[in-house]
């Protein structure tokens, strides 16, 4: 009898540091997801010279290869607005990659460009800086999207962000959207970044309930904010 009780005593210890061993791995896990989320981006809106269209989307396509080689760029978009409007958007996990990026061969290919390729390119304007408030992300394609800029209407940029945080658990319900990113991009300045396979996904969401709710509410938490603000685009690049 003794000898079943120490087996058993030693079955049970061995169980119970089974499941700590579990517990911590999985605490470990949940704050590694944490630490290293997507928290802050770069957005950068780009006007072609009349005539460059085509050597900015060239040049823009061909910056891919350069940011795969950057391990701290998270994500990397490059895309198309209207004949003449190009844009970048990237995110990162720390502000030691944004610098990463900002001091490497894209930026600096860009910079080097600027003048012969872009309409009035402000560095220290045009480039800007990001926090990112909430995101979701799939696995799958990413070929249209949207990017709507919206400005709040005074002392109003806590129910615009508390309606960004709610967008996010909608769009967790919409499988065809790709990506889904919540922007800040200061005090009264906030933005969306999403995207899609096909034209279908992008009519979809569209036609869904965080569109429904910005709609509902712009008027009482946006400045001034119309329907033609949310942008439709064309991602021809991405990582």
């Amino acid at each position: 009898m003794e000898g079943a009780k120490n087996k058993l005593s030693l079955i049970g210890l061995i169980v119970l540091m089974t499941i700590s061993t579990q517990t911590f791995s999985q605490n470990k896990n949940d704050n590694m997801e944490t630490t290293e989320k997507e928290q802050i981006g770069l957005l950068v809106l780009l006007t072609a010279k009349p005539g460059k269209e085509a050597d900015v989307k060239q040049f823009l396509s061909g910056a891919l290869e350069l940011v795969n080689g950057e391990p701290l760029t998270e994500s990397w978009y490059a895309f198309q607005i209207d004949d003449r409007t190009f844009g970048i958007f990237d995110t990162f996990n720390t502000e030691k990659g944004r610098q990463a990026h900002l001091s490497g061969k894209v930026a600096e290919a860009l910079l080097t460009n600027a003048v012969e390729l872009l309409d009035n390119f402000n560095a220290d304007t045009d480039i800007q800086a990001i926090d990112l408030l909430a995101n979701n992300k799939k696995t799958g394609e990413e070929k249209k999207g949207l990017l709507v800029i919206m400005k709040t209407k005074t002392n109003k940029s806590p129910d615009v962000e508390n309606f960004l945080y709610k967008g996010e658990k909608l769009v967790k319900n919409e499988p065809q959207t790709t990506s889904w990113y919540a922007i800040k991009l200061n005090d009264d300045t906030y933005a969306i970044f999403d995207t899609f396979a096909n034209d279908q996904g992008r009519d979809f969401h569209l036609n869904g309930k965080i569109a429904a709710a910005l709609m509902e509410n712009a008027p009482v938490i946006l400045e001034g904010f119309e329907a033609s603000a949310i942008q439709t685009i064309d991602i021809f690049a991405s990582k």
